[in-house]
């Protein structure tokens, strides 16, 4: 029986809709990024450079993988919140139901690939020496979880869509204290390097997937769902692919992008491949505040949407740049003051170090052009303007940041990390201004009084 304990995102105050719901996203968002922070912490500590390097290129090429299965899944989770949004239950029913379908053929399809080109992918990146094996250990125990993984982001996507961030960030909680025990025994203790860290992470990604399955059951839904609604409806698998591929194709050149970048950075020395993991960490835990506004937009617009309430999607986004910048520029501020402080809380190598504030001083501007471009995404996407979204994030990757790598590395005379990480936030600027003459020219208030919800 349809249980509706869920809040609506499309009634009440915008700014307090979007802190509310934000709020555990953004909590989420900083465990799931603490993952890897605890990641590379314990091997910094316990582990070689080499370790520090193979895990952080075997993140990425899963990533990229897991980014088309995740990417399809949140297709099927903005058409559920569209349908939410209008009242539609039965609709909504179907897109949840093959929703389920979708997200388990994918992960099936993403373990076979892994398993296959792995090693392969390791390979084309030119991974230093050192750290293939590294590398092959992690993305290995990582596949044999998938599952595990997909399983819990497929699950919270839906409790989002549904209104519900609070749970996810429960679960989430849970499993990071988890991970961090795990990772001290693994790493810590039984020196299981790179392999030890993939199965802390695995095994505390299982338990969070255990313990939202749990609690979906017992909240239960706010519509009537039934075995049949898992039957694939034509209609409904067009609708989340026509909302999801795009999606994929984002999450994939751009995570595909940084791993040519990596490649070509790769060949600069172990110590740079390093310095790259370090960095990423330090940033990523910066952007988490935009990538997770980004997210509450995209649930937040596609109910919205759905309740043909589109000036409040506007403001919502608004809103989510403004608190991303307010967040966005004293962590600038903060880098350009103690690079070196913040880089010895990860690793205490002298030459990792060194390679790191290198680094970390170009990179750091990127933290600034992403609140525009992932608060614009979030709100593309949950209007169902996926493609534009995939678009913009693929010429700006393949058309400036590869080149732009590529062209400081070998234009440059004595070229260093620092050249090649001005390409980044080069590439996010050009986004961030796709960005904006998009909204203005295809987002008047004529053409969002017109806009229909994609299903």
């Amino acid at each position: 029986m349809a249980k509706n304990n869920y809040r609506s995102l499309s009634d009440g105050s915008v700014l307090g809709v979007l802190i509310r719901f934000s709020i555990p996203f953004l909590l989420s968002g900083f465990l799931q990024m603490a993952y890897s922070s605890v990641d590379v912490f314990f091997l910094g500590k316990f582990a070689s450079a080499a370790a520090v390097s193979g895990v952080y290129q075997g993140l990425m090429i899963n990533a990229v993988i897991t980014g088309v299965a995740i990417g399809l899944a949140s297709g099927g989770t903005i058409l559920l919140g569209q349908y939410v949004g209008a009242k539609e239950d039965k609709n909504a029913a179907k897109a949840l139901g093959n929703l389920i379908v979708i997200a388990v053929v994918a992960a099936a399809i993403t373990m076979g690939v892994l398993f296959a080109f792995g090693k392969g992918i390791i390979n084309l990146m030119q991974v230093p020496v050192e750290a293939v094996g590294e590398a092959w250990d992690y993305l290995f125990v990582c596949t044999c979880g998938i599952f595990c993984v997909l399983g819990y982001n497929v699950v919270s996507s839906v409790l989002r869509s549904l209104g519900d961030s609070k749970a996810p960030f429960i679960f989430v909680l849970i499993s990071c204290i988890a991970n961090i025990i795990l990772d001290y025994v693994f790493v810590g203790i039984y020196h299981m390097s790179a392999k030890g860290a993939a199965l802390a992470t695995v095994m505390a990604q299982g338990l969070s997937f255990v313990l939202a399955l749990i609690y979906l059951k017992r909240k239960g839904l706010p519509f009537e769902f039934h075995v049949s609604d898992m039957v694939p409806k034509k209609n409904t698998i067009l609708a989340v692919m026509k909302l999801g591929v795009p999606i994929t194709l984002q999450s994939l050149l751009n995570n595909f992008s940084f791993m040519i970048s990596s490649a070509i950075i790769n060949t600069m020395g172990v110590y740079v491949s390093a310095a790259v993991s370090i960095v990423g960490t330090i940033t990523g835990l910066s952007m988490v505040i935009p990538l997770s506004l980004s997210s509450s937009i995209s649930a937040i617009t596609a109910q919205n949407i759905g309740a043909k309430k589109p000036e409040r999607a506007v403001k919502t986004l608004k809103y989510g740049i403004l608190i991303s910048l307010v967040f966005a520029i004293p962590f600038i501020i903060l880098v350009a003051i103690w690079p070196e402080a913040l880089v010895k809380i990860l690793n205490n190598d002298p030459n990792v170090i060194v390679e790191s504030v290198r680094y970390l001083y170009p990179f750091s501007w990127d933290c600034l052009f992403v609140c525009f471009v992932f608060c614009f995404n979030g709100f593309f996407n949950g209007c169902g303007k996926t493609m534009f979204a995939m678009l913009q994030e693929g010429l700006s990757a393949f058309l400036v940041r590869i080149p732009a790598t590529y062209l400081f590395k070998v234009l440059i005379e004595n070229a260093t990390i620092f050249h090649v990480g001005l390409a980044t936030p080069l590439a996010s600027f050009a986004s961030a201004v796709a960005c904006l003459i998009y909204f203005r020219a295809c987002f008047t208030k004529e053409k969002l009084e017109r806009l229909q919800p994609i299903g």
